[in-house]
């Protein structure tokens, strides 16, 4: 399931704020289908309860398998990267492809054609204009792009 090991492999940090990006409906379901239940209590804890929440939710993602969990996954991918636009157009228009702030209107089947070259000099470029290399990955990754194995480690 390669939404679901996308997702499972993240940090603690951008996890978190993958799943604060999408909207409450999806991320609702998602503790629902996983029996993450919320606290029934009010008080001044409830950011550390949704802290505690999201925690029990990526633990639980590391072991799912159904088709549900992993289009779910899909959808918290694809609303953390909507916020990461300013990412999405800096690696379009280093490749070259024509885009309206970081969306295109056909399916990205360009980066699969990328050679190990191109990848890695597309990461060393994002990386040099100030973005996060775990956002630049999970992009690129969600993409399908190739040659990520070796410029994920030299990254590290």
């Amino acid at each position: 399931m390669e939404f679901i090991d996308l997702v499972a492999k993240m940090s603690d940090d951008t996890f978190a704020e993958m799943v604060q990006a999408s909207p409450r409906k999806i991320r609702e379901t998602l503790f629902q289908r996983l029996g993450i239940k919320a606290k029934k209590t009010i008080g001044l804890k409830v950011h550390a309860k949704a802290e505690e929440r999201t925690k029990k939710l990526q633990e639980k993602l590391k072991t799912a398998s159904s088709e549900q969990e992993n289009r779910l996954c899909e959808e918290l991918v694809r609303n953390f990267l909507y916020t990461k636009r300013p990412l999405l157009k800096a690696t379009l228009d280093h490749l070259g492809i024509k885009n309206d702030n970081g969306l295109v209107d056909e399916e990205p089947t360009f980066f699969q054609e990328l050679s190990a070259d191109k990848v890695k000099a597309l990461v060393e470029h994002l990386r040099g204009h100030g973005f996060a290399t775990e956002h630049i990955l999970t992009y690129l990754r969600f993409v399908k792009t190739p040659h990520l194995d070796g410029v994920a480690k030299e990254a590290a």
